[in-house]
């Protein structure tokens, strides 16, 4: 979400709805021309330059279409009643980061899992090296719990052997499942293996 939790930029897009209604009613004050593009660049970060939500606020129009000349009552007014159809749109623009959020892989773009990144945060932060790969291989194996169905205590050899005989990826049997299951996990594992209902080559230790 280019660089901003999804969190913070729905608190940032509330506060500055919040705003909205604050701002004095002139396009030429000082509060909207600061408030603006900070509204239009904050959209841009989760949205994208593009999104129709993006193009809607861009293009709000915030003067009258026609005017008497020297009324300067018709700019307040339409500018008055442009700030609900404006908080409007940035209601809009929180329940589509929201959705956005929701749909968001396990991983980035650059590959990497978000929820391991910030579990091994403080181990990074104090370069505990050996930590951060213990903590790394905790995080691990409790994703492969969830995504198995298995107790919470179970650790360890086995737990990879259940899950891929889950998946029909390795065959019965507590050495040949648990042998497998550990070989699938390594580096370079093949999918045709798993496909033709085999165990794949173990490879070098």
């Amino acid at each position: 979400m280019g660089g901003v939790k999804p969190e913070e930029a729905i608190d940032r897009t509330r506060a500055l709805r919040a705003e909205a209604a604050t701002l004095p009613h002139a396009t030429s004050s000082t509060e909207f021309n600061s408030w603006k593009p900070r509204v239009r660049s904050l959209l841009t970060r989760p949205l994208g330059e593009h999104h129709h939500i993006t193009e809607r606020f861009v293009n709000t129009k915030w003067t009258p279409s026609m005017y008497t000349l020297g009324d300067t009552s018709a700019f307040s007014a339409t500018f008055r009643a442009t700030i609900p159809e404006v908080q409007g749109i940035l209601d809009a623009a929180i329940a589509e980061i929201e959705l956005l959020a929701d749909e968001a892989p396990v991983a980035d773009e650059s590959g990497v899992d978000a929820e391991l990144w910030e579990h091994i945060a403080p181990e990074l932060q104090a370069e505990a090296w050996g930590k951060v790969a213990s903590q790394a291989v905790i995080f691990t194996e409790d994703r492969i719990r969830k995504w198995a169905g298995r107790p919470v205590g179970e650790v360890g050899k086995g737990l990879g052997g259940r899950h891929l005989r889950k998946v029909g990826a390795v065959p019965d049997g507590p050495d040949r499942g648990r042998d497998a299951g550990l070989a699938a996990l390594r580096p370079g594992h093949r999918a045709g293996s798993a496909e033709r209902g085999r165990p794949p080559h173990p490879g070098p230790p």
